[in-house]
């Protein structure tokens, strides 16, 4: 059976944040599933792309390109280049730590959204959501463009 998905919001994710993630919620509790897709209309029902460029000179969409650069010194390395990813705590700046591959951002979580993704927080994930394009953080300068990503919930 389907949960009883409630909209909390429907938000633009630029390719080029201040920063490396684009702040979605100052803050998320924890015990509930979150429901991420990319659409194509805005909060006001106005058409918009679903494609946005990673500085490659070619669009892609929310889920990458699966030929791209190598995935070490991404955001995500668990997530193509170009894709949206998401993170759940931290700060807009956080880069992955160096030192540690297998915790790479500490307690906080990161995530795969591409174009449509499910996650369950638990009680104690809680804090603020960022989305933004997966990238190493030197390629952020070249990307342009934007998707809209239709956030629902559920609370267990």
């Amino acid at each position: 059976m389907d949960p009883a998905w409630q909209k909390y919001k429907c938000v633009e994710v630029k390719a080029l944040p201040t920063g490396f993630w684009n702040l979605v919620s100052s803050y998320v509790p924890g015990s509930r599933l979150l429901r991420f897709t990319v659409v194509n209309r805005d909060a006001n029902g106005d058409p918009v792309l679903t494609t946005w460029d990673p500085g490659t000179g070619t669009k892609c969409s929310a889920d990458g390109i699966i030929t791209s650069p190598a995935k070490s010194g991404l955001l995500s390395t668990a997530t193509l280049f170009g894709s949206l990813v998401g993170k759940v705590g931290g700060s807009s700046a956080d880069v992955p730590d160096s030192g540690a591959p297998s915790t790479p951002y500490g307690t906080k979580r990161v995530f795969g959204v591409g174009s449509h993704c499910v996650i369950s927080l638990a009680t104690t994930e809680s804090g603020p959501l960022y989305l933004t394009m997966n990238d190493s953080p030197d390629g952020f300068a070249s990307h342009s463009g934007s998707l809209h990503v239709l956030i629902e919930q559920y609370a267990l």
